[in-house]
């Protein structure tokens, strides 16, 4: 039993694997946040039996506050859930690294990664923010006291089955638009895609605070598809073909890019997230097309990992795979 520190833990993210931890029953689980939360609910602790609130209201702006807030709680992991998309972000995590390398109690850490090897090229992964994230392995590697570990779901699964299916992820269209009857692919259509469903790859987050050693990736994908081939799961469970398109992955990395008709009505539907409008989202999808499409997501070519969903094997639940999703989706009924 431990005690463990969520920060961004009411995010998209941050509150499954917050969740996750709670359902265990073996940690007692703070929730980092610069909101003061209102009216939260009282846990009782694994460790000592006692009702308590979870919620600490965080300055990520003073490491000094972060060391007392950690040491405070005796805080022994700390789990970043952070969405790192600006330069704000990138710098509270590095302070949050700083001041658990300073605290005496943190033994473990792990950072906002939660996608895919950021550590290589543009020729591999074309994705500006990746730079956040390099910036906090850089401060990690620095560390002296830390044991560290990077979380790779890949894609989530999430994104192909709403609108039915419905997890914490805002809505966005990769590839396939079922309900428009639309795909479009990079390429050839055979880049290989590795995925996790949001729950699971929170889960899976959980379960690794069991492990005596962490190797430096730790992986939870269930499902490694091929384009081509999450095509022809949408196509047999919707009763009929898409209308698939095929565009060169250079148009991509020039966000030159066919759009769907989803991402259409989503740059219009949320302004407040894509304040730019379609060239914004455009450039978002195209950035991760285009690594799906170079490679960075086959995890079948990924070395020195620790693959959790193996590892936990017959221990727990299994997870969702693609083809699960896709059927809960998009399932036709023709008996009907």
């Amino acid at each position: 039993m431990a005690v463990v520190a969520v920060a961004g833990g009411l995010g998209d993210l941050g509150r499954l694997i917050t969740d996750a931890l709670f359902e265990t029953g073996k940690y007692e689980v703070y929730i980092m946040s610069r909101k003061v939360v209102q009216d939260q609910p009282g846990h009782i602790s694994p460790l000592t039996g006692k009702s308590y609130l979870p919620s600490i209201q965080t300055d990520y702006s003073s490491q000094d506050s972060l060391v007392e807030k950690l040491t405070e709680k005796h805080v022994k992991v700390v789990i970043c859930a952070f969405i790192m998309d600006c330069e704000s972000a990138s710098e509270a995590q590095l302070r949050l690294i700083r001041a658990a390398n300073q605290c005496p109690s943190v033994q473990r850490f792990i950072p906002s990664e939660f996608n895919v090897e950021y550590d290589v090229g543009d020729d591999i992964l074309p994705y500006p923010e990746k730079r956040f994230h390099l910036a906090a392995r850089r401060e990690l590697e620095k560390t002296s006291t830390l044991e560290y570990a990077y979380i790779y779901p890949g894609m989530f699964m999430d994104y192909f089955g709403q609108p039915p299916v419905m997890g914490k992820l805002r809505p966005l269209c990769f590839f396939v638009d079922p309900a428009n009857g639309q795909a479009v692919l990079p390429g050839d259509g055979e880049a290989k895609m590795s995925m996790t469903f949001t729950t699971d790859a929170a889960r899976y987050v959980a379960l690794a605070l069991e492990l005596d050693r962490w190797p430096a990736i730790l992986t939870t994908a269930a499902s490694t598809v091929s384009l081509n081939e999450l095509v022809r799961l949408v196509e047999v469970n919707l009763g009929r073909k898409l209308e698939v398109r095929y565009q060169p992955v250079d148009k991509l990395l020039r966000h030159e890019t066919l759009d769907l008709p989803t991402n259409v009505d989503i740059a219009k539907r949320f302004p407040q997230r894509f304040p730019h409008g379609l060239p914004q989202l455009r450039a978002l999808v195209a950035d991760l097309e285009a690594g799906v499409a170079l490679g960075a997501f086959d995890f079948g070519k990924l070395d020195g990992h620790l693959d959790l969903v193996k590892a936990f094997e017959g221990k727990v639940a299994k997870p969702k795979r693609i083809e699960d999703v896709i059927e809960e989706a998009w399932k036709t009924d023709f008996s009907q």
